[in-house]
């Protein structure tokens, strides 16, 4: 790194965005499998979740979305067409900026169990099981449903590091899929190669787009090594919380861009108490009300006496020093 200049805004252009390079072919490759993911800080697979259980949550969302009036009237069922004139009366205050929707409407979200139940996927559990070469795999509960819209408060996810949100252990990954597919103006993630090995980048960037600018990941002028495209239902990607990602801004504005993400460690690392609530911050006994005996295995199945906690650092979060590139 040339230590003369300092980290500097970079402008983000989609025209320069290389494909994502597919991992498929490495799932019976476990060792090839951990070589790739410590050269990229990500892994990429088409097709590796079976498309009729996200198709049926995606329906479940989009009936919150019509219970609360932000469906447009014309829409198909798995059609994510919104009414704009509705979505526009809601104050800011009311929205869960980093969500799409309002706080009730996440709530709602959160009581899914189908929600729940899709982390657990056996085809995400192997993965991570040879990613973590131990079969001692963690899934944390508190999984983000993104249900994203164009709300004036809301915005695209500037680049940041998920380990300064979550904390616990550096080796915790993100899984990211669409409950849908989505489009690149549909304004998916995308990966910033090779960005984990910088390690944990101080955060207060000042130019970021949406609500995130003071937990964007500073960089430098020549990181610009970004991988994305187009996601089908049922394509997956996975990277460990040091790597740098963001979100596209979304070219269509009539639309919700649904999409969850979900986190995996080993059972024996580190772990910060927060990642044991729901990210709606209710109670849970509020969250399985109402769930049937068959989603029993998904209610408090993590056992709190058996994980080793770290303490939250608030200084993680606070914008400091610019960083030397």
């Amino acid at each position: 790194m040339n230590a003369s200049m300092d980290s500097v805004p970079v402008k983000f252009q989609v025209a320069d965005l290389e494909p994502f390079e597919e991992s498929t072919e490495l799932l019976g490759d476990p060792e090839e499998l951990r070589a790739r993911a410590e050269r990229d800080g990500y892994l990429f697979f088409r097709g590796l979740l079976d498309p009729e259980p996200i198709l049926q949550l995606r329906s479940k969302v989009l009936e919150i979305l019509t219970e609360h009036g932000l469906r447009a009237s014309d829409a198909d069922p798995l059609d994510g067409k919104l009414d704009l004139a509705r979505l526009n009366e809601l104050s800011a205050d009311q929205m869960r900026v980093d969500i799409g929707v309002t706080a009730d409407v996440y709530t709602d979200l959160q009581k899914l169990p189908e929600l729940h139940r899709l982390p657990h996927h056996p085809s995400l559990l192997d993965i991570y099981r040879n990613l973590f070469d131990t079969d001692d795999v963690f899934v944390h509960p508190r999984h983000i449903m993104r249900a994203m819209t164009s709300h004036p408060a809301t915005g695209a996810t500037p680049p940041h590091q998920d380990f300064p949100l979550v904390q616990g252990s550096t080796a915790t990954w993100t899984c990211w899929f669409p409950v849908g597919d989505c489009r690149l103006e549909s304004g998916p993630l995308v990966i910033l190669r090779g960005s984990h090995r910088e390690g944990c980048l101080p955060v207060g960037t000042g130019d970021g787009e949406g609500h995130w600018t003071n937990w964007g990941a500073q960089l430098c002028e020549h990181e610009t090594n970004w991988v994305g495209g187009d996601f089908a239902v049922g394509d997956v990607v996975m990277f460990p919380s040091l790597t740098v990602h963001r979100s596209l801004p979304a070219a269509v504005r009539d639309e919700v861009r649904i999409s969850m993400d979900v986190r995996y460690q080993r059972g024996g690392d580190v772990i910060e108490a927060r990642s044991l609530t729901n990210h709606s911050d209710r109670p849970w006994d509020e969250i399985y009300q109402g769930w049937s005996s068959e989603n029993a295995d998904l209610m408090y199945y993590w056992h709190p006496d058996r994980l080793s906690y770290i303490p939250w650092d608030d200084a993680l979060l606070e914008p400091g020093a610019r960083r030397i590139c």
